[in-house]
């Protein structure tokens, strides 16, 4: 199966472990100029300047679907588009965002109403039917000084009026139907190693947008992906968290239980969960394409040691979660520097050890034997070469087969004897093999 995902996973982490916790901090409105908007939406543009008047500047969500500073969408469900336009204006040295929503009346756009906060960007916009009746509430996540202190508003627009519903801290949010009763919930992420690291979860109700239910979060993570909405390998609704603590990574899920948000992998005693921790580079992921995911979990394997290599390595399972266990569903044996995969045959789970050697861009599986632990014959050798050295091995008639190629770079097998005993063939080792493209 393609591990296409292993790319992306080390591209996008690699990206983050450069930047820092401020990713997404970048104000892009300051790399792109205000829009110049034509066409149907030349009238929409007039609304703006007669509202905002002059010395306003669009702002350009950071994060999230809706990436325009003036965002088109169907509130009510009438068939009909509104538009909301996000923007600051700036007197003395206060920074005012203002929310702008622009509807049609009588065939002309109008500005019907507006909202405001003391705040520099926008870093989140989504809309949501919060309370089922078919109307949807806009959520827009503001950044009150930068990406260290956010707030989270809700605004509901009805009968062409702009009302706030609500103003949290977050520092991420996501909106999910963890009750499973066909109304969105808005669940919050806060980073707070001062007063600790929670996970809320807030939902429309008779009495306004209120706190139904809370849970603590590993106290020594200090970066938090966003949220994946998902569901637990038996169907349950529930959120993956990824986390990077100072030692590796981690994934939290939580979900609601009997009405109460749970976090089953944290443990109160150390106010840690370290039932998934590993490496930084690799992100929980849905393996099999089938809307669960799995979360990545890194085992030590027996190494071979040479003289010339003594590298430690791990082999990553891949493990489904149900509330309860953590169950494997894969094992892979991943090359980051070299850039390929291998998932290791179930029945040989337990009964290998392996040769890392980077200098020679060498994985070498041997047979080894738990109880005893002895290493016995070698059955896979995996190496990654140039073209060059490739051909040069060809015309030495190599042992050796070609499973791969990217770019410069062929990966090249060598099955052992002892190996195509046990039914490993060139065949078999290619359908378990991938590079990151």
């Amino acid at each position: 199966m393609c591990k296409r995902f292993i790319a992306l996973i080390v591209c996008i982490f690699g990206i983050m472990c450069l930047s820092g916790c401020d990713l997404f901090a970048i104000d892009t409105a300051e790399l792109l100029s205000p829009p110049m908007l034509s066409g149907e939406l030349k009238p929409i543009a007039d609304v703006i300047n007669k509202t905002a008047g002059d010395g306003y500047s669009f702002k350009y969500p950071s994060r999230g679907d809706y990436r325009s500073a003036v965002v088109r969408e169907d509130i009510d469900g009438d068939g009909i588009l509104e538009a909301f336009a996000f923007y600051s204006v700036t007197d003395g040295e206060t920074v005012t965002m203002h929310i702008n929503a622009i509807t049609k009346r009588n065939g002309e756009w109008v500005s019907v109403a507006t909202q405001k906060i003391v705040a520099a960007s926008v870093d989140k916009i989504d809309f949501c039917d919060l309370d089922g009746n078919g109307i949807k509430e806009i959520l827009v996540g503001w950044e009150i000084y930068g990406t260290s202190e956010m707030r989270l508003a809700v605004y509901g627009f009805e009968e062409n009026t702009l009302t706030q519903r609500m103003l949290q801290k977050y520092t991420h949010f996501e909106t999910c139907d963890l009750d499973d009763d066909d109304k969105y919930e808005i669940l919050l992420i806060n980073a707070d190693i001062g007063s600790g690291n929670t996970a809320s979860l807030f939902a429309l109700t008779d009495n306004g947008i209120t706190q139904i239910s809370a849970c603590a979060l590993d106290s020594t993570s200090k970066t938090f992906d966003e949220p994946i909405i998902s569901t637990l390998s038996n169907g349950k609704p529930a959120v993956y968290i990824d986390e990077i603590k100072g030692v590796g990574a981690v994934t939290e899920v939580i979900f609601l239980e009997k009405g109460s948000l749970v976090n089953p992998l944290y443990s109160s005693e150390t106010k840690e969960t370290s039932a998934t921790l590993r490496s930084v580079t690799f992100r929980v992921t849905d393996i099999a394409g089938d809307g669960i995911y799995e979360i990545p979990i890194q085992e030590n394997v027996p190494s071979v040691i040479t003289n010339d290599a003594n590298e430690i390595l791990y082999l990553t399972n891949w493990c489904s979660f149900n509330g309860e266990t953590l169950t494997v569903q894969r094992t892979d044996m991943i090359n980051v520097i070299d850039g390929y995969s291998y998932t290791v045959p179930a029945r040989l789970i337990g009964k290998i050890a392996v040769l890392k050697n980077t200098a020679t861009h060498i994985r070498e599986i041997y047979e080894y034997n738990a109880e005893e632990e002895t290493i016995g014959l070698s059955l896979i050798l995996f190496k990654a070469v140039s073209a060059d050295q490739w051909q040069e091995e060809v015309l030495r008639g190599t042992d050796g087969q070609e499973i791969m190629k990217r770019d410069d770079t062929v990966f090249v097998a060598y099955i052992s004897d002892t190996a195509k005993v046990q039914g490993i063939t060139i065949d078999t080792v290619k359908s378990s093999f991938s590079i990151f493209e």
